[in-house]
């Protein structure tokens, strides 16, 4: 069974199986049947394709022509021509002959493709002629493929030197995809063996590099995000995983102080609700991080802006009147138990006025309630003011702090004739 060169792939040797002999099987600078096409100063002929015969779906000159269009780098014919002609193949119906030539023509479209930088779509080519090939033909197809993944690996590897760092690790996973690809199909491949090793022997100082220059830009979500992705590769070596979890909590530690920042700036630009969501976030990242991730100074620092953060917007909302929306911050603020003693009792008394000014509103609301006849609503808003009160005792505010609060519930038990358990 003669063959036909159609090119290589990454340097690999690259032959299509050929159509059984007699005058089809000529190569195509000995095709016969009308002048040759010698466009642009080439010098391969294009030999016409004729008249698909009656029991093929394939003309078997197209191959030929194809090639030929490559060899003469008329690259962008090949694909639409080759393309065209593979589109109106029933692959459920080809004779082995039709299926060897289709095999072919896809190889052909997919030196093409690679010719204009699309190593995606010559891969997809050849899979395809890979998978409708005579089966004796496969292993030639496969070998194919691993030098596209060679060829392509090595040209992302090469050209990964030079960008920056955020670029540079995505060209050299993409190189180590090419890698994966290649070694599924020829696992003995030393060429792709070794392109691995240099690949990730790269990557993982391109990495670092990567999520320090997002740290210094503050985009600490991308830099979070690299680094999740780095510690979940399962050839991270054993000795980097420490530097890349103290990275991952620098990206915690870096957004908080700056959450922590920009809260403070709100409060004093008056932004209320700003500040309020930059206090939340920083807190909800906080407690993302084990204790002991942060070094006690930094963690101290980063307790003492939210409780300030906290503190200043329950104080300013009590100052305005605003007692409800006053308790929810304060509350959070007094969750900092190592914030120092004088620091609690100023959250404790400030936190202390918003549950009187609370009640003193609610109290009216209730009256009003019972007054219209509403009774049963009347109780269950008292019972919700007496459990507020409660929980505020358990983070520990005392009876004593809150004796305003409880003398205007109570008198409400009393006027409703409940039980009194405050």
């Amino acid at each position: 069974m003669p063959s036909r060169p159609i090119g290589g792939f990454g340097g690999t040797a690259c032959h299509s199986p050929g159509r059984p002999g007699g005058a089809g099987s000529a190569r195509p600078d000995q095709a016969e049947g009308g002048p040759s096409d010698l466009r642009d100063g080439s010098d391969t002929p294009v030999p016409p394709a004729g008249p698909v015969p009656a029991e093929r779906q394939l003309d078997p000159a197209l191959v030929e022509t194809c090639f030929a269009l490559y060899q003469n780098r008329r690259h962008d014919e090949v694909v639409s021509i080759g393309e065209d002609a593979l589109g109106r193949v029933r692959a459920e119906s080809l004779v082995e002959d039709d299926a060897r030539e289709v095999a072919a023509l896809w190889a052909v479209v997919a030196l093409a493709k690679q010719a204009r930088g699309d190593d995606e779509g010559a891969c997809a080519a050849l899979e395809s002629a890979l998978a409708i090939a005579p089966e004796p033909e496969r292993p030639t197809y496969r070998q194919h493929l691993a030098g596209l993944s060679l060829h392509a690996a090595q040209s992302l590897l090469a050209r990964a030197g030079g960008q920056e760092s955020e670029t540079r690790v995505a060209e050299l996973r993409a190189a180590l995809v090419w890698v994966a690809r290649g070694l599924a199909l020829a696992p003995a491949d030393t060429r792709l063996a070794e392109l691995g090793t240099q690949a990730r022997a790269a990557l993982w100082p391109a990495c670092e590099q990567a999520v320090n220059r997002l740290l210094q830009r503050q985009d600490f979500e991308t830099a979070r995000r690299l680094v999740r992705e780095t510690l979940d590769d399962p050839h991270l070596p054993s000795e980097l995983v420490d530097d890349f979890e103290h990275l991952l909590t620098g990206t915690f530690g870096g957004e908080i102080g700056q959450l922590t920042a920009q809260a403070i700036r709100s409060m004093q630009e008056e932004r209320e609700s700003e500040a309020l969501a930059s206090l939340r976030r920083a807190e909800e990242l906080l407690t993302t991080i084990a204790h002991e991730a942060l070094p006690p100074k930094r963690r101290e620092e980063v307790d003492q802006r939210l409780w300030w953060g906290y503190t200043r917007l329950g104080v300013r909302r009590v100052e305005a009147g605003q007692y409800e929306e006053a308790v929810d911050p304060l509350v959070h603020a007094l969750r900092f138990a190592d914030i120092g003693p004088d620091r609690q009792a100023e959250t404790r008394a400030t936190l202390a006025r918003a549950l009187e000014g609370v009640a003193d509103l609610r109290a009216l609301r209730i009256r009003q309630l019972n007054d219209d006849g509403n009774r049963d609503e009347a109780v269950l808003r008292t019972e919700m003011l007496r459990e507020l009160l409660r929980r505020c005792m358990e983070l520990g505010l005392s009876e004593d702090e809150l004796s305003a609060a409880f003398a205007k519930t109570r008198r409400l038990v009393a006027e409703l004739g409940m039980e009194d358990r405050a």
